[in-house]
């Protein structure tokens, strides 16, 4: 990974309002409060502009990482604004922003355990040991938790699905990575269904 091809929001946001003086950046908090921050961000050509160049959406779980546990809901704002810039053509050579994959680097560095606090978290199946089963064979595996995945019809939804899947202390890294693809893609598609 080149971290020359990314650029920091900021660096972004220079760039935009050098070539727009009179634009303007929009954000709203869509959901949290619960373990996670949503936001969207909008990016106008001009200040009195109806409809924005582009939008982009962040997500932040909150102690995911050393920054989350005390700024994800800043951290979550600015992660939007930066995929809307760059979805507004300022980036480097990559959507993602330096901020953002800086982040992941240490969230990945992190021995921390990642813990959400969910009222009520989906209790999925799990299934019946048969004869002569080991007991570890109950418990569920990654093929329901991509059903879990693909199954959430809202963004609630997909965020009980990922309290349930980082409860897992079964799974293995691989295994965390490819459910982490599944979830961003889902969740980009009920963005997507739900967009005005």
């Amino acid at each position: 990974m080149v971290l020359q091809n990314y650029e920091t929001v900021a660096q972004r946001l220079e760039r935009f309002w050098t070539d727009h003086p009179s634009g303007r950046v929009s954000t709203e908090l869509l959901d949290g409060g619960s373990g996670y921050w949503i936001f969207k961000a909008r990016i106008y050509a001009k200040a009195g502009d109806e409809n924005p160049i582009s939008t982009g959406h962040a997500h932040e779980v909150i102690g995911a990482s050393q920054i989350n546990k005390t700024s994800a809901l800043e951290v979550c704002e600015t992660s939007a604004v930066g995929r809307a810039l760059a979805l507004a053509g300022y980036h480097g050579s990559q959507i993602a922003s330096l901020d953002e994959i800086t982040r992941a680097k240490a969230r990945a560095q992190d021995p921390g355990p990642i813990t959400t606090p969910q009222p009520q978290p989906i209790r999925p199946p799990v299934e019946e040991p048969q004869h002569g089963q080991d007991a570890s064979i109950t418990k569920i595996s990654v093929k329901k938790y991509l059903k879990l995945i693909s199954d959430a019809a809202t963004v609630g939804e997909l965020m009980q699905a990922a309290e349930v899947i980082a409860n897992d202390k079964t799974l293995e890294d691989f295994q965390k990575d490819l459910l982490r693809g599944n979830w961003a893609n889902r969740k980009i598609q009920i963005l997507e269904a739900t967009k005005v």
